[in-house]
C-alpha cells in the first residue's frame, strides 16, 4: 500500500504527465492511427477489429489512470 507522501507524489507526477504537450500529441497520433486501422479493416475483420478496439482502451486507460492519480493526491492533500 502506498503511503500518503507516494500518492501524492505521484499525484504531481500524473498531473506533470497530464500537461506534457508531447505526451498528450502522443496519446493523440495513437488514437488517430487506431482510427485510421480500424476504418481500413473489412466489416467481417473481427480480430483485427479488436486488436483495434484494444489499443484504443489502453490508451484510455492510460489518461484514466493519470486522472486518479491527479484526484487521489487531492483528495489526500485534503486530509492534511
Amino acid at each position: 500500500m502506498k503511503s500518503k507522501q507516494q500518492i501524492v507524489d505521484d499525484g504531481r507526477q500524473a498531473d506533470r504527465l497530464l500537461r506534457d504537450t508531447d505526451l498528450a500529441r502522443f496519446l493523440d497520433e495513437i488514437e488517430q492511427e487506431c482510427w485510421g486501422d480500424f476504418k481500413s479493416t473489412a466489416t467481417s475483420d473481427s480480430d483485427g477489429r479488436e486488436a483495434v478496439y484494444m489499443k484504443l482502451q489502453g490508451v484510455d486507460a492510460v489518461r484514466r489512470s493519470l486522472r486518479a492519480m491527479v484526484d487521489n493526491a487531492a483528495i489526500e492533500e485534503k486530509r492534511k
